[in-house]
């Protein structure tokens, strides 16, 4: 049951950061996005209750694919194709590298 009450609240602080740092648009959650790469990925040989509770309760909560997908379409509504696919591949290859970088650290 502890188990339970640590995800509930692991994911309530990850959502809290999450729209603390989302306050500063698109930037802001490209930021949170590579850095909860980062941090999943020293997660990835974790078993149990730990990975559960931190990996995806916290750092799941934290991490934001609708926001991101929000302003991905905002930008390019608002500013062009162009802007719009420049957000989409920085995040997705940045977030990559970020979770390689993750991992080796690991290693």
């Amino acid at each position: 049951m502890a188990i339970v009450f640590t995800f509930i609240f692991l994911s309530a602080i990850g959502s809290f950061f999450r729209w603390l740092v989302s306050q500063y648009g698109p930037l802001g959650v490209l930021a949170v996005n590579i850095t909860g790469s980062f941090f999943l990925a020293l997660t990835f040989n974790w078993v149990g209750a730990g990975v559960t509770a931190i990996g995806i309760g916290a750092l799941g909560s934290f991490t934001t694919f609708s926001a991101f997908t929000a302003d991905a379409i905002s930008l390019n509504e608002d500013h062009g194709f162009l802007k719009a696919s420049g957000y989409v591949v920085s995040t997705l290859v940045l977030s990559i590298i970020s979770a390689s970088f993750g991992l080796f650290l690991i290693q």
